[in-house]
């Protein structure tokens, strides 16, 4: 999409202008209008979307506008978004678990498993930003109250009723994002989320994501995202999740 900008801007240029100048202005002004509009579709799609009871007729869709809008960012940001394993993924639906590194994990893994339509369980506060918040909750996302107990067992359930109609849903088990890289203690009720569903619990590793803050469009980042393992619900269906949670930190504990 940033490309497609791009390329408009400067066909607008190429045919209007009668000067380098004017050129330049023209392009300029093309890119950032074309910017603004893209805004003003999110803003007013975003007015469309119930955030206490979204439709799941129009995940899709906002699954849609997340990507044409994560994708641009990423380009301009400098960010390469590399998946390794992808051919581990299984087909139908599935949760999805793994370290936090940075704010830029979600964003990256619902760019990298596109084609999977991956959507997050969030933190609440997320759902709070203007216009984005709604985006994402139009996408998918189920919004978790890390404060509430309660609350978290229906986000569980809530996920669970998602993959079992075929969904892909993330969940990080640390609640948090770990500031020094080292893997904090799980909430190792996350993982009832497979079992309930009776579905593949995947395992994703996540490298270098927190360098995207400090190289944004300084510097190239390569973020990797690995698909360590997928484990069949037959292997994780009479477990303990505890036990669960201990296997899953040593899978992503491997080199």
């Amino acid at each position: 999409m940033l490309y497609l900008y791009l390329a408009l801007s400067l066909a607008v240029a190429a045919v209007f202008a009668h000067s380098i100048l004017q050129g330049l202005l023209l392009f300029v002004g093309a890119f950032l209008g074309l910017l603004l509009l893209h805004v003003l579709v999110l803003a007013l799609a975003s007015l469309f979307v119930d955030k206490k009871n979204p439709n799941p007729k129009f995940f899709p869709f906002y699954r849609k506008l997340i990507i044409l809008s994560v994708g641009p960012m990423l380009q301009a940001g400098r960010v390469r978004v590399e998946l390794v394993g992808a051919e581990k993924l299984p087909a139908g639906g599935f949760l999805l678990v793994g370290n936090h590194r940075s704010d830029f994990d979600p964003i990256t893994a619902m760019w990298a498993l596109r084609k999977w339509g991956l959507t997050f369980v969030t933190k609440k506060e997320n759902v709070d930003i203007p216009v984005g918040g709604r985006i994402i909750v139009g996408s998918g996302c189920l919004s978790l109250d890390r404060s509430d107990d309660k609350q978290g067992l229906m986000v569980i359930r809530q996920a669970v009723r998602r993959i079992r109609a075929g969904d892909a849903i993330g969940i990080y088990p640390e609640g948090t994002r770990s500031k020094t890289g080292e893997l904090l203690p799980f909430r190792v009720g996350c993982f009832k989320a497979a079992q309930w569903a009776k579905c593949p619990l995947v395992v994703l590793k996540v490298e270098n994501s927190e360098l995207v803050e400090k190289n944004f469009l300084r510097r190239k980042t390569t973020v990797r995202l690995t698909v360590k393992a997928v484990l069949p619900y037959d292997e994780i269906a009479d477990v303990d999740t505890a036990m669960v949670g201990e296997r899953v930190r040593n899978i992503l504990l491997e080199g």
